[in-house]
């Protein structure tokens, strides 16, 4: 028998055993896993510790790990702060923030049925979204199903840096942020409801009086005294694809020219 011939021969054996392995596993097998993991009648999730208030319903701001929390900068005026060698656990929630992960977590300990989006308006320059949690039911809710909705926008004026490119994912974020966290009664701001303070001055002016990206463009060249030809040369520098064939403004994807006027405003802010 070839060597070729006996790699496929072992090769099909292996396949056939892991088969094998896979219809014989006892079904009891990750049993305590499953337990360890599901919810008793009045909605509490074996294997977890809650927190209480004095009324008895949960306190979820206190359910948050500290690994999910981090200073607010905005919250400290003095910048010689080193906010990395700060202990969260003695800010008071007006100088925290909570990461996406933390809200994650606590909505996947609350429990919920689904999670839905509805986009409000999307246009490049903005984005709105209403996010809609339909939560699974506890002992506060009645043991009944509650939706609960809340909305979030993204623009040009509330981020940043390359936040700017993805202002659909920031909203859809934001919007599911502040729906968990206003629902479970949690008064820290998700870091991703935080817009820089440095963004670039693109106005809504700016949009107003340009009727396609392509003449924001060419507006914002001209504001600024820069050829077709420079930007085209940089995008080509950059290695943009597609910008070695571009022969006008009209010819420059829309993600693109945001990005572009965005860098060019940047660069000049003083």
């Amino acid at each position: 028998m070839s060597k070729k011939k006996t790699q496929e021969t072992t090769d099909q054996n292996t396949v056939e055993t892991l088969d094998e392995g896979f219809q014989s596993t006892d079904p009891s097998r990750y049993l305590d896993k499953v337990i360890g993991f599901s919810r008793d009648r009045n909605g509490f999730l074996n294997g977890v510790d809650y927190i209480f208030n004095q009324d008895n319903t949960i306190n979820w701001r206190a359910m948050i790990k500290p690994e999910h929390l981090v200073p607010n900068r905005d919250s400290f005026k003095d910048p010689n702060i080193n906010l990395k060698e700060l202990d969260v656990t003695t800010l008071p929630d007006n100088k925290l923030l909570i990461l996406l992960a933390g809200i994650k977590e606590l909505a996947q300990i609350r429990g919920f049925k689904s999670v839905s989006y509805d986009v409000i308006e999307s246009r490049p320059d903005y984005v709105s979204v209403k996010c809609t949690v339909e939560f699974s039911p506890n002992y506060e809710t009645g043991n009944r199903t509650v939706s609960f909705s809340s909305l979030a926008d993204a623009h040009w004026d509330n981020t940043h840096n390359f936040a700017k490119n993805f202002l659909m994912a920031i909203a859809e974020n934001r919007a599911f942020v502040r729906c968990v966290r206003s629902f479970l009664k949690i008064h820290i701001i998700g870091s991703d409801e935080i817009g820089g303070k440095n963004s670039p001055t693109i106005t809504e002016q700016d949009i107003s009086t340009n009727s396609s990206p392509a003449a924001l463009l060419e507006k914002t060249m001209q504001d600024y005294g820069i050829t077709f030809s420079q930007i085209k040369d940089g995008a080509i520098k950059k290695g943009i694809e597609g910008a070695d064939s571009w022969s006008s403004a009209d010819d420059i994807p829309p993600l693109n020219i945001f990005t572009i006027v965005s860098g060019i405003k940047n660069k000049n802010k003083k």
